[in-house]
């Protein structure tokens, strides 16, 4: 007496792994010194970031003179000798080469440990040169992101400062180039939620 046999094998519904891009994949042989340029622009393109966008600096700008304490303000218990402020500083002289300075709204959070958070509003040098270890905005592909700039042995890397984004290589050929050098950062600690722009900037 026959049995029928049992089949094995074949494809079962939601077995497998799961496919990061949302489409068909097939293997392809990639230069193994071109790996993490190829890891980088795919999560680049899969999981974007907002580009930021440059705002220039007025060029006549009148003083705006704020007091200023004689001492170090401490995050302890203030001194009463501490009451009292010098002549005032004109927030102009925080920019050294205002031909080449602009503003810039930073977006998303990959730079978060370094206190770079979502609507603070960045200070961009172009006229400097990036040195290692400085907060730079990257022009990649046509988009502006701000990143630390790494260098070692092996090359240069544009490194998020959020353990959720991958460090990005930068290597001879690549359409990333160094757009200018974050030199200060404002923060309005009394937004609450997304931080707050000025009236008339668009979210």
């Amino acid at each position: 007496m026959n049995t029928p046999s049992k089949k094995h094998g074949g494809a079962r519904a939601g077995a497998g792994r799961k496919a990061l891009f949302k489409e068909s994949t097939r293997p392809m042989r990639i230069p193994l010194s071109r790996i993490e340029s190829v890891r980088a622009f795919l999560m680049a393109t899969t999981f974007p970031e907002p580009p930021i966008e440059p705002l220039p600096l007025q060029q006549s700008a009148s003083p705006l003179e704020l007091p200023v304490f004689a001492t170090g303000v401490r995050a302890g218990f203030p001194s009463p000798a501490d009451d009292h402020a010098e002549p005032g500083l004109d927030l102009n002289t925080l920019v050294e080469n205002r031909a080449s300075t602009f503003c810039a709204w930073a977006e998303g959070d990959s730079m978060q440990d370094l206190g770079i958070l979502d609507g603070d509003l960045m200070i961009v040098d172009r006229s400097l040169t990036p040195r290692h270890d400085d907060v730079v905005v990257a022009d990649m592909h046509g988009s502006f992101t701000v990143k630390r700039l790494v260098r070692k042995a092996q090359g240069d890397f544009l490194m998020p400062a959020n353990p959720d984004y991958p460090p990005i290589p930068i290597q001879e050929g690549d359409e990333v180039r160094i757009w200018g050098v974050v030199i200060r950062v404002i923060h309005d600690l009394r937004a609450s939620g997304r931080r707050k722009r000025p009236a008339g900037q668009a979210a």
